[in-house]
């Protein structure tokens, strides 16, 4: 399979392509734009790309009719895809993000275990309903889709909201976890964990109207949605997230009893101090710092993070005494 290259603001990475496929479009931005409108047009472009390479290979993941269910959770109907054979592994994207963002880990990771592949409420396939949007709703969500595909516990990996809402999983609902991997995860949504232009970008989504917004960002929220009309509800409700939450406490943290992976990039949204103290405040830990890395690492960068998110779930976990060679 070749190789298309990707440009993310001004860098540029590889994303699987069949050699064969067509001609990427390149989003162009104009001067005129601001800075913040520009930085949400290439995100959005990125996730657009993503979707149109997932089209192209032959297993599309989130729209696969083959093996895409629905279960119903609380109050909605919740979207999964399920591949593999093996220990159970779920994954959960990021805000807006849906299965086709797992491009390169559910081809590696089906290979020797069970992937459950899942887009979280109001996202991807997912349905809506009138409650607010909560990290603690869409664990609630996880839980009563583990009890409903009957599987005591679980191995999670999640990606940015995905690793706030495992380890809203892995505090409130401890037996569900056997290992957690979370990557570019914050627990408190101020600027002690966020830089100061993650919640400006962020609070001019809130107060622009939804209308007026690019019509690539729109179709982020129609494209697969099975409530479209809802768009601009939905858009509402997770930029409010971004804004309201998470506030866990340090107390919080330390009810995590699994063996967590903690995963950022040196240049992630996450100040490296917080995810620093997130690492220091889960009792059984291990924190990766991915070096040339932002908060898509897992795109710039996925043949060294497959393999070592891998390492991390096949070997029996054990706390680092760091003294261990001097005694």
């Amino acid at each position: 399979m070749a190789a298309g290259k990707v440009r993310y603001m001004n860098a540029v990475f590889t994303l699987p392509r069949p050699p064969q496929s067509r001609t990427l479009y390149v989003l162009k931005t104009y001067g005129g734009e601001s800075m913040y409108r520009k930085h949400v047009l290439v995100v959005f472009y990125l996730v657009v790309t993503l979707s149109y390479l997932n089209a192209q290979t032959q297993v599309q993941y989130g729209s696969n009719k083959e093996v895409g269910k629905y279960a119903e959770v609380n109050d909605i109907k919740m979207y999964y895809e399920v591949y593999g054979e093996g220990q159970p592994l779920l994954l959960i994207s990021g805000n807006n993000g849906s299965i086709n963002n797992w491009l390169n880990q559910i081809p590696f990771f089906s290979q020797k275990y069970k992937v459950i592949a899942c887009d979280s409420r109001a996202q991807g396939r997912s349905y809506d309903s009138d409650q607010e949007i909560t990290y603690s709703l869409m664990a609630s969500d996880y839980n009563q889709l583990l009890i409903k595909l009957k599987l005591d516990s679980v191995c999670i990996l999640g990606w940015s909201d995905g690793g706030i809402i495992g380890l809203d999983i892995a505090i409130n609902y401890p037996s569900k976890v056997k290992k957690l991997i979370i990557g570019g995860t914050n627990f408190v949504h101020d600027t002690t964990a966020l830089y100061p232009k993650v919640i400006d970008i962020f609070s001019k989504f809130k107060s622009t109207p939804f209308e007026q917004l690019p019509e690539i960002i729109r179709q982020g929220y129609t494209t697969l949605s099975p409530q479209p009309e809802r768009a601009k509800i939905i858009f509402n409700k997770l930029v409010d997230l971004v804004l309201k939450y998470p506030n866990y406490s340090v107390s919080d943290l330390a009810k995590n009893g699994a063996p967590t992976l903690v995963i950022a990039g040196d240049h992630d949204l996450i100040r490296e101090e917080h995810t620093l103290k997130l690492f220091q405040s889960i009792p059984h830990a291990q924190l990766l710092i991915v070096p040339g890395a932002t908060h898509i690492s897992l795109l710039e960068k996925p043949d060294l993070l497959n393999k070592i998110m891998d390492d991390f779930l096949t070997t029996p976990y054990k706390d680092v005494n760091r003294y261990y060679f001097l005694e």
